[in-house]
This record gives structure tokens, C-alpha cells and sequence, in this order.
């Protein structure tokens, strides 16, 4: 556990250096990819720091079927969680001014046409995952990357998935705090649906990594749930008047969805190293 403590402390180190940043110079672009990319700093620090490869980290493609599924599941949990908030009148979603909208920022504004909803939300989603990769990587380098599989095989795959997954939440705390990475709700309602939400997503995002082997199956979930949620969901979506958010990464809705879409994950990662069957 050396290692882990090596990591931890150049993690905190370069988070009380790059969380102030983004305090100091407002949520950005520029700011999120700062401080995302410390992550995977402190993961490779700490390897060089103890004369270990870089291998060790998982940087092997691995198979395709894992990269779909981490496309594909936050279409999943982003669709339902959105499309029933809005169904059941706690937000407005997907109305057509919020559409036309949406497509009017989009690659194909000039198509003044209802039809070319779907073509702009997949050439956003796509464009989008391969943009956000890079960022996506910097943290997923750091924590399924390098703490994952280390933490499971000391502590089993629930205990180690459910630490990494609480560290991760509260890592963005400042932020959620602090700056505009909210969705202008009750703060601590937002905080513990945020918490909630990646708490879930780590059992999925663990078990990606470790039945792949590879730190990349990570990252194209993050990048995914990233993009799809921020950057297709959230713009056709306009929050109720209450204090309580009930989607986008801060909402409770959102959070409940994930987690009960993430289940069976934990369920076959917590079966599968019991049996064996994870490394």
C-alpha cells in the first residue's frame, strides 16, 4: 500500500494547487482540463517516483464489445433519466423550441428541418467523445488507471470500487462549491446527488477496466457521459423553479437512474473477483 500512499499524496498536493486555480480563475475549459489532468500526473509521479513502468497502467486498447458498452451506457441512464424527469413535469426537456435551439448551435444549423435532430446529436456526440477524450484520460489515468486495480486486489472489488468511487465525489466538492460547475440548486442536495451519481458510475467504470484490462474502456465512459449529458442532454433542458435539481449530473432523478443502471455491474464485479474471474 505504499504505492497507493505515494499516489495519495501527490494527489493531494497537485489538487490543492489545481483546485484553487479554478477557485481563483472561474470553471473554464482551460481550468476543468488543469485540474482533471492531475490525476493522471500524480499516477505517473508516482510510478517513476518508485522506478515502476508505465505498462502497469493498462494502456493496451483492449477488446471493442467494452467500448460500445461504454458508449452505450450513458444513452441509457442519460435517455431514461432525462426523458422520465420531463415526462413526469419536474423539468421541461426536449420541447420543440428546445430542440430547435439545439439544432441552431449544432454542425447542421443550416438543415432548417425537425429531421436533423438526430443527425446533430450524433455528430455532437461523436465530435464531442473524441474532443473530451484527452481530458477523460488525464483523470481516468489516476483512478482506473493506476488506484482501481490496485485497491481491488487488496481490499476485493466493492470496497476498493466504493473508496475510489467517494474520493472521485468529493474531489469535485470544491468545484461544485465554488464555482459554476452546479446547476444552481440547493447546494447540499446537488452535492450528495452528485456524490450518489459517482459513487454508482464507478462500479460499471471498474468493472470496464478490470474484465478489459484496459485504462482506455474508462476513459471512452467518461468521455461518453461526459458529452452526451453536458453537452446533447443538458441543452434541451430547462431545470422546474424548485431548489432541488432533478437532473443533469447534479439532479437526484439523474442519480437514481444511474445507480440502478449501474447495479449489475457491481453485482458481476463483486461475483466475478469472489470467483476469479477479475484480475
Amino acid at each position: 500500500m505504499s504505492t497507493v500512499l505515494r499516489f495519495f499524496a501527490i494527489f493531494i498536493a497537485l489538487s490543492l494547487v489545481t483546485e484553487a486555480f479554478v477557485i481563483w480563475s472561474g470553471f473554464s475549459l482551460e481550468s476543468v482540463t488543469f485540474i482533471m489532468c492531475s490525476v493522471g500526473l500524480a499516477a505517473i509521479l508516482t510510478l517513476k517516483w518508485e522506478g515502476r513502468p508505465l505498462t502497469e497502467l493498462g494502456w493496451h486498447w483492449g477488446p471493442a464489445r467494452y467500448h460500445w458498452m461504454a458508449l452505450g451506457l450513458p444513452i441509457v441512464y442519460g435517455t431514461v433519466a432525462y426523458g422520465l424527469s420531463g415526462t413526469l413535469g419536474w423539468t421541461t426537456f426536449a420541447t420543440p423550441d428546445l430542440q430547435l435551439a439545439f439544432r441552431a448551435d449544432g454542425p447542421l444549423a443550416r438543415w432548417d428541418t425537425a429531421f436533423a435532430l438526430l443527425p446533430t446529436i450524433l455528430f455532437v456526440f461523436a465530435a464531442g467523445v473524441v474532443n473530451a477524450y484527452a481530458r477523460a484520460l488525464g483523470e481516468e489515468i489516476g483512478w482506473r488507471g493506476f488506484l482501481t486495480p490496485r485497491l481491488t486486489q487488496a481490499w476485493g472489488f466493492a470496497l476498493a470500487t466504493l473508496v475510489t468511487g467517494f474520493i472521485w465525489g468529493i474531489w469535485h466538492f470544491p468545484g461544485l462549491l465554488f464555482s459554476d460547475y452546479n446547476a444552481g440548486g440547493n447546494p447540499l442536495v446537488e452535492m450528495m446527488s452528485f456524490l450518489v451519481m459517482v459513487i454508482a458510475l464507478s462500479g460499471p467504470m471498474a468493472w470496464l477496466r478490470l474484465k478489459s484490462g484496459s485504462l482506455w474502456t474508462a476513459a471512452t465512459f467518461h468521455a461518453a457521459h461526459n458529452v452526451f449529458i453536458q453537452r446533447v442532454l443538458d441543452p434541451m433542458t430547462m431545470r422546474g423553479e424548485g431548489e432541488v435539481t432533478m437532473v443533469s449530473e447534479f439532479g437526484i432523478v439523474f442519480a437514481i437512474v444511474v445507480g440502478l443502471v449501474s447495479a449489475p455491474f457491481w453485482w458481476l464485479g463483486i461475483r466475478e473477483f469472489r470467483k476469479g474471474l477479475l484480475p
